[in-house]
């Protein structure tokens, strides 16, 4: 299936919706940074509106927090949460709010707690973790971390050795949508609730999951990336239909500026991304009825 939809996207072969974005119009939108855009019909099971300059689609980056997704389908099914689940604070502040408090796996989501995820995935292990990577056939499948820091079971996924192109993620969801992963239905039926963000104008729900690093290089390195990478990418269900989307960009120049504070680049990718993504899917929408 993903050598069909490569082929497809990259030859041109796939159908487009009337209701999608010019060429010009996404390249006025995107205009500062390399990106893809993918809207896909899963019932119909083809592409109705990409942006795809450059075969940008194709190209692999960290997937940072939307690693999330992969991590809580994990977690669920061996167990080791439940919706239930309480992940305690240590008390240690950090830089945003939302993270200093008790969390559950819908919070860890809703706000992309990086020590909730840390607390997790040295509970499956590294051996576990590579055997559902390669059942999720989840882009290069290198949870080895930071070369020589021995940091993979916490930091894979962070602007490290973890790699995954947007059409790669629209395997992905398609495999969790249709239930084709190796994990039960049920640990897709929490993630999915946990993924929840609201409605889009024309009142469909959406659900989704971000995602911020760098281009290259991590903080954590010597002379690391001054460039952004976002995510935004999830799922639409606009009445009877359902839709993935995916969606990436990486500066094409250096633009941001260091937190002096925490090392981050600000605003984050996905802080770019996730208003044009929305915009994006509004105006695909905004002709559809639920």
């Amino acid at each position: 299936m993903k050598k069909l939809l490569v082929c497809l996207l990259a030859c041109g072969l796939l159908s487009i919706n009337a209701n999608a974005k010019t060429t010009q119009e996404f390249s006025e939108l995107f205009k500062n940074y390399d990106a893809c855009f993918i809207l896909y019909n899963l019932n119909e099971h083809k592409i109705v509106s990409e942006y795809n300059p450059g075969n940008y689609c194709n190209q692999r980056i960290s997937p940072d927090s939307t690693f999330k997704i992969a991590l809580s389908l994990m977690a669920f099914n061996q167990g080791i949460i439940n919706q239930n689940t309480v992940f305690k604070w240590d008390g240690k502040k950090g830089v945003i709010p939302e993270h200093d408090q008790d969390q559950t796996p819908g919070t860890w989501l809703k706000y992309s707690v990086l020590w909730v995820s840390q607390k997790i995935t040295p509970q499956l292990g590294q051996a576990r973790i590579k055997h559902y990577l390669a059942g999720f056939d989840y882009g290069n499948q290198n949870f080895n971390g930071d070369l020589g820091k021995n940091n993979g079971i916490t930091h894979a996924w962070l602007s490290s050795s973890l790699k995954i192109s947007a059409i790669e993620q629209l395997d992905f969801l398609k495999a969790m949508l249709d239930n084709e992963l190796p994990v039960s239905d049920e640990a897709v039926a929490h993630t999915k609730k946990n993924l929840y963000l609201g409605k889009l104008n024309n009142g469909a729900d959406y659900f989704g999951k971000t995602g911020s690093g760098r281009h290259g290089r991590n903080e954590r390195l010597d002379n690391p990336s001054k460039l952004r990478d976002g995510w935004f990418i999830g799922f639409i269900q606009n009445g009877n239909q359902q839709y993935i989307f995916v969606s990436n960009l990486t500066d094409k120049k250096v633009q941001a500026s260091i937190d002096k504070s925490d090392g981050s680049l600000k605003p984050f990718g996905s802080q770019l991304l996730k208003p044009i993504t929305t915009k994006l899917l509004n105006d695909y929408f905004t002709d559809q009825t639920v």
